[in-house]
């Protein structure tokens, strides 16, 4: 639990750079919400469609076929139901692997170079996702807003653009993947990383804190892999 935490924390002073102003914009002037993808909170819209991920070294492609998951067993303020800083309760299947996201944060990066850009919501995932779990961390960058305030703008943020990292194929076979997140704070770090197209060289990074730690959520993406 404490390593947990100390992640969590860099996880969330890092994201500060990221949001900061998008953060303050919300909760002072209550701007629209983003669209979330949402068929009903915590389902996703089906849709087909493929995005791209590092595999043991290559690239292979993702097929989606059913939109995301979100278990509602796990508080989420976000329309999507989505939410980072907390583990699943209740998956949507017996069998599932992991899909490990890494997330810029401190630093841009060409929109478009990512695979899910900032500001686009990639096929079958949710568009919106609660980050209000890491609102303690947060707070002391924000002294000018309450805990209510920040809470609040926190609670349904944009899907941040993201790579996508596996460890198997899963034989080609569709099925639901579970969804963790890696937040790279530096640039140099993160072209290192998408250099390899490997976990074990992310989790490499990871076992040596160049990054943060490996954050859980409760959503789960269903594709299969190319």
């Amino acid at each position: 639990m404490r390593s947990f935490k100390n992640h969590a924390r860099v996880f969330a002073a890092a994201l500060a750079i990221a949001i900061a102003g998008g953060v303050g914009i919300a909760a002072a002037a209550n701007t629209s919400a983003p669209a979330s993808n949402a068929m009903q909170k915590g389902m996703g819209i089906n849709e087909f469609g493929m995005t791209k991920s590092f595999f043991d070294g290559h690239t292979v492609s993702f097929t989606y076929s059913k939109g995301y998951y979100c278990d509602k067993s796990v508080t989420s303020g976000a329309s999507s139901g989505c939410e980072a800083g907390a583990e699943f309760k209740v998956p949507p299947a017996k069998s599932f692997d992991p899909l490990y996201i890494t997330v810029p944060l401190g630093f841009t990066v060409p929109t478009m170079s990512m695979e899910c850009p900032s500001g686009l919501v990639c096929v079958d995932h949710p568009g919106t996702i609660d980050l209000s779990r890491l609102e303690p961390a947060l707070k002391p960058l924000y002294p000018q807003y309450t805990v209510a305030q920040l809470t609040a703008a926190l609670k349904d943020s944009a899907t941040p653009g993201h790579e996508h990292f596996i460890t198997t194929q899963n034989g080609g076979q569709a099925e639901w993947w579970d969804v963790k997140v890696v937040g790279i704070t530096k640039l140099s770090v993160w072209n290192a990383i998408n250099a390899h197209q490997s976990f074990s060289f992310l989790n490499q990074e990871v076992s040596k804190k160049l990054t943060t730690g490996i954050i859980p959520t409760n959503l789960f993406l269903y594709f299969s892999v190319n």
